[in-house]
């Protein structure tokens, strides 16, 4: 049984402060314990060159560019728009197969400036995908129907498609956004002892649209929580995601392999 890492950050500076052996051993193990590939997403512009480079090192990692709401929130729209001039010349490089990671996060600063800022650039970031192509990877934390009117309005507009990753909301927010044609994915917290909601709303995805992932470093399952988390662990988060769909684990692992490969292109 293989497992596809639809979302990680291997160049994050945890792993060389954490984990033995840092990022390369990580993923050595990782391909080791039955992990065919994996998809490493950048936040920012300074961390997409080096999650580029990164998949260009190795044959099974492919890369997605694109700026983190957070890191967003801070740029005014001229900023905003030169960033995005700069991420564009990257979305041709060699193995680069989205956008991402984008989105809204309203956690720590929901200000009205904060949100505008956000949403300007979520729609943008969209924008540039659909033109290139390319599936987004979205970022939703307590933004939900902001972030599903974004992606409503510009589906509509572009066609855009994509995948809300280590999704947050409720089953009906992601029967919205499977009747757009999107993916959803979860990740460790589908284990966790608190996610009623996470658990219903995974029993809501049918089986050729759902992704699992890590957000390594970030988000280990259980029973690992509290340590530093890899690709390896989600046969683990794939335990839970199997018992909350219905379905056995040699299923569910061979779909989400399947939907990634399809999403990305690869």
């Amino acid at each position: 049984m293989v497992l596809f890492d639809s979302h990680a950050h291997y160049d994050d500076k945890r792993f060389d402060e954490e984990f033995e052996g840092g990022s390369e051993r990580a993923i050595a193990l990782s391909f080791e314990k039955g992990i065919c590939g994996i998809i490493n997403v950048s936040t920012n512009l300074e961390n997409a060159e080096t999650t580029i480079a990164l998949s260009e090192k190795y044959d099974r990692i492919y890369a997605a560019v694109g700026y983190h709401p957070e890191d967003a929130g801070y740029l005014d729209e001229r900023e905003i728009d030169a960033a995005l001039e700069k991420c564009e010349t990257l979305l041709s490089r060699k193995k680069v197969v989205a956008v991402g990671e984008i989105g809204l996060d309203y956690h720590y600063d929901a200000s009205d400036e904060t949100k505008k800022r956000q949403k300007y650039f979520f729609e943008r970031q969209l924008e540039c995908a659909a033109s290139h192509s390319l599936p987004a990877i979205v970022h939703d934390r307590d933004a939900h129907g902001d972030a599903l009117e974004i992606v409503k309005r510009c589906v509509k507009k572009s066609g855009v498609t994509g995948v809300f990753h280590s999704f947050s909301g409720s089953a009906e927010t992601a029967r919205e956004l499977l009747s757009l044609g999107w993916y959803i994915s979860f990740g460790g917290p589908v284990s966790y002892k608190n996610a009623a909601s996470v658990k219903r709303a995974a029993a809501s995805v049918p089986l050729d649209r759902i992704l699992i992932e890590t957000d390594a470093p970030y988000l280990p399952p259980v029973p690992h929580r509290g340590e530093i988390n890899y690709s390896a662990y989600m046969f683990d988060t794939l335990k839970a995601l199997s018992d909350a769909m219905g379905y056995d684990e040699e299923t569910v692992a061979a779909a989400t392999v399947e939907n990634t490969k399809r999403l990305f292109g690869v």
